[in-house]
C-alpha cells in the first residue's frame, strides 16, 4: 500500500469526523426540561443565574459527556449525564456560599445530600475533579470508538478502487496472476480500513475531550475535504504514470533481449556457413583426386575406377547429409512468445 493512500485514507476519515459540543440553545431547543437544571440549580431563593453563569456551569460538565455528532444529539448526551447529579456546593448556603458557578460542582444526588450543610473538603473536592477527568475520558473513548466503523468504511472506500486499478494493471503487465491481483486488493483495502478506523479514533477521541480541537476540526473540514479529493486525483494519475514507466521499462529490456538472441542467432549462422565452406572445399579436393587418379588401361581397368568413384561417392554423400541434419537442427529465427 502506497504512502498516498495511507494519506488519503486518514484525510479522508478525518475530514468527515463531525463534534459538537453543546451549547445553552441546543438545551432549550432539544432539551428544554433541563434549562432550570442551570438557571436554578442548587438555588433555594432569589433570582436565577444569568445567561453567562448559566453557561458556565454547563461548561462544569466534562467536555466528553457534553459532546455529539450535532447540536441535538450533544444535548440528549448532556441530559443523560445530569440525570442523578446535584449542582453541589463547596461551601453550602448556610454559611454564605453563594450559587455561582464558582462555587458549584457536579455531583451524584446520594452523595450531595449525604453531605447535607457541611462544606466540602478539600478531599471530597479532589475526588470530584479526579471523576469529572475520568468521566471526560471514558466518554471520549466511547466517542472514538463510535467513530472507527465509519471511519473504518471511508478508508476501504478510498482505497479499493485504487487498489484494484493499480494490481489490474499489473496483471496486465503480467507481474502477477488475477488470484494475486484479488488477495493484494483485499489486504490493501483492509489496511485503508484500518487506517481510516485509527485515525477516526484517534481525532475523535481528542476532538470529544478538548473543545478547542473540535472548533478547529470543524473550521478545517472543508479544507481537508479538498485535500482528501486533490489526493485521491492525484493518486489516480500516480498510479498511470507508474504503470505507463513499467511498461516502457518493460519493452526496453524485451528489445534488449531480442537483439541479444539476434546476434547469437547471427554468430550461428556464420559459424554454419564456415563450416558448409569447409565441406565443399573438402569435396572439391576429394573431386579433384578423383579425377586425376591414374587410369588403368582395359575394360577391368574402367570398372576398377568406377567402383573406386562410386564408393567416394556414396561416403562424401553420407558425410554431407549428416552434416546438413545437425544445421537444421538450430533454431535460427526468434520465437513469437519470449519466456
Amino acid at each position: 500500500m502506497s504512502d498516498d493512500s495511507q494519506r488519503n485514507s486518514a484525510v479522508n476519515a478525518t475530514a468527515n469526523i463531525k463534534v459538537h459540543h453543546a451549547s445553552l440553545e441546543n438545551i432549550k431547543n432539544f432539551t428544554p426540561e433541563k434549562v432550570n437544571h442551570f438557571y436554578r440549580g442548587g438555588i433555594r431563593e432569589g433570582a436565577g443565574r444569568t445567561q453567562a453563569e448559566m453557561q458556565q456551569l454547563l461548561e462544569k460538565i466534562p467536555p466528553s459527556q457534553r459532546a455529539g455528532v450535532d447540536g441535538e444529539s450533544a444535548a440528549r448526551n448532556v441530559k443523560e449525564y445530569l440525570a442523578n447529579k446535584d449542582a453541589s456546593h463547596i461551601q453550602p448556603h448556610s454559611k454564605g456560599g453563594s450559587a455561582h458557578p464558582d462555587n458549584i460542582k457536579w455531583e451524584d444526588k446520594s452523595s450531595n445530600r449525604a453531605r447535607g450543610d457541611r462544606s466540602m473538603t478539600k478531599q471530597e473536592q479532589a475526588r470530584l475533579e479526579v471523576k469529572a477527568q475520568f468521566d471526560n475520558l471514558t466518554g471520549a473513548m466511547k466517542a472514538g470508538l463510535g467513530a472507527m466503523p465509519k471511519g473504518a468504511a471511508i478508508g476501504a472506500a478510498t482505497t479499493i478502487p485504487f487498489a484494484l486499478l493499480k494490481n489490474s494493471l499489473r496483471v496486465v503487465r503480467g507481474e502477477i496472476t488475477a488470484q494475486q491481483a484479488a488477495l493484494e486488493t483485499a489486504k490493501e483495502t483492509a489496511i485503508g480500513g484500518g487506517i481510516g478506523a485509527v485515525s477516526a479514533f484517534t481525532v475523535t477521541t481528542i476532538a470529544v475531550a478538548c473543545p478547542p480541537v473540535a472548533i478547529a476540526l470543524t473550521a478545517i473540514s472543508p479544507a481537508l475535504l479538498v485535500v482528501g479529493g486533490v489526493g485521491m486525483i492525484h493518486q489516480f494519475f500516480q498510479i498511470l504514470d507508474d504503470h505507463k514507466t513499467q511498461v516502457r521499462s518493460y519493452y526496453k529490456s524485451l528489445t534488449q533481449d531480442q537483439l541479444q538472441y539476434l546476434s547469437r542467432v547471427e554468430e550461428e549462422l556464420i559459424y554454419e556457413h564456415d563450416k558448409t565452406m569447409a565441406l565443399l572445399a573438402q569435396a572439391k579436393e576429394t573431386s579433384a583426386e578423383i579425377v586425376n587418379r591414374p587410369r588403368e588401361a582395359g575394360v577391368e581397368g574402367a570398372l576398377k575406377r568406377y567402383t573406386e568413384s562410386l564408393k567416394i561417392h556414396q561416403s562424401l554423400v553420407s558425410s554431407f547429409t549428416s552434416e546438413c541434419i545437425q544445421a537444421s537442427d538450430q533454431i535460427l529465427l526468434p520465437s513469437n512468445n519470449k519466456e
